[in-house]
């Protein structure tokens, strides 16, 4: 099956409660439809501090799309580990992996941000030593520690619902394989994924990556004329593209463009993408491993009309080309 992935975070240039309801109200309803029609999965983030409506808990959010779906799975990429009480994380992912019968799917990352840190009261250079005392405290709790006290009463997946260890750097890599936990990478980083692998085998585990592909096949959104598509909505993608390259210097994912300023750059970037049907049914066609599909339909407050239209031609136009 091809995986479809319909990501959201609720962001826009207003960034006030009513825009954000819209465009919560939109993403639920285009993840119940889009489930019946061919789309597997929903991916969410978190960050704090956006002034923008930015999602800030993603286990809330992957919760809503999995209480509205039967058989999509929600992925969180990712959440800031050392920003949550442990206790707190186990017991939500706990709840949500038993509402949807194991649907959740969480990979837990540093951030990159001090603002984030400073606004949660967290000090920022412990991030690393937060981050193994929480995943440490999480298995434990997952594994029954503390069940007479009523903490983390079980959980549906055994022996734990999925957690995955985010990044790009070996001190990831080490973590992920120290813990026994899947690597989940930001980026193509096959040195990284390497030195995975190896610590695994030294310890006797079975590695498990997941590494974005070398061609880099961008945040899609489907339209029938991509140039005027860029020229009328195009601003969406830029607002979205500058304010979240500005948070950083350096590349942090797929997604990043840091100090990206005008549509031009973002468009040759090939980060976020106008491509029509055709297009994309013969890139996936000449590709032997295209990997999934990645499309970001209410990218910068994108009307919502217009994000219905893009869903709706991947599930009524190309996804039945492909089957």
């Amino acid at each position: 099956m091809l995986l479809t992935v319909l990501r959201f975070n609720f962001g826009s240039p207003e960034g006030e409660p009513h825009a954000q309801g819209e465009l919560i109200r939109a993403a639920l309803e285009l993840a119940q439809w889009g489930e019946a029609r061919g789309i597997t999965s929903v991916s969410v983030d978190e960050h704090h501090v956006t002034g923008h409506g930015w999602s800030c808990n993603p286990i809330m959010a992957a919760a809503m799309f999995l209480a509205r779906t039967s058989r999509l799975i929600a992925s969180v990429d990712c959440a800031l580990g050392p920003l949550w009480n442990p206790v707190r994380l186990a017991e939500d992912i706990s709840l949500v992996d038993n509402m949807s019968r194991g649907r959740l799917h969480t990979t837990v990352g540093l951030g990159y941000r001090t603002v984030e840190y400073d606004s949660l009261g967290v000090d920022f250079s412990q991030r690393g030593k937060l981050m193994d005392a929480l995943i440490e405290r999480m298995l434990s709790l997952w594994a029954g520690a503390d069940t007479e006290r009523g903490i983390c009463a079980g959980t549906w997946t055994q022996p734990h619902p999925p957690l995955y260890i985010g990044g790009g750097a070996r001190a990831t890599a080490r973590r992920a394989a120290r813990f026994g936990l899947p690597l989940s990478l930001a980026d193509h980083l096959p040195d990284i994924a390497d030195h995975y692998r190896e610590l695994c085998a030294a310890e006797g585990r079975r590695p498990l990556v997941i590494m974005p592909g070398a061609v880099n096949r961008g945040m899609i959104f489907l339209h029938d004329d991509p140039d005027r598509a860029w020229a009328e909505l195009g601003n969406h993608i830029l607002w979205e593209a500058v304010t979240y390259g500005g948070w950083s210097t350096e590349s942090r994912s797929l997604m990043h463009l840091p100090g990206v300023r005008s549509l031009d750059e973002v468009r040759a970037s090939g980060r976020y993408r106008f491509v029509t049907p055709d297009q994309l049914i013969s890139e996936i066609r000449g590709s032997d491993q295209y990997g999934p599909i990645v499309m970001h339909p209410l990218v910068g407050g994108m009307p919502v009309e217009e994000a219905w239209k893009s869903v709706q031609l991947l599930t009524d136009t190309v996804l039945p080309a492909l089957r």
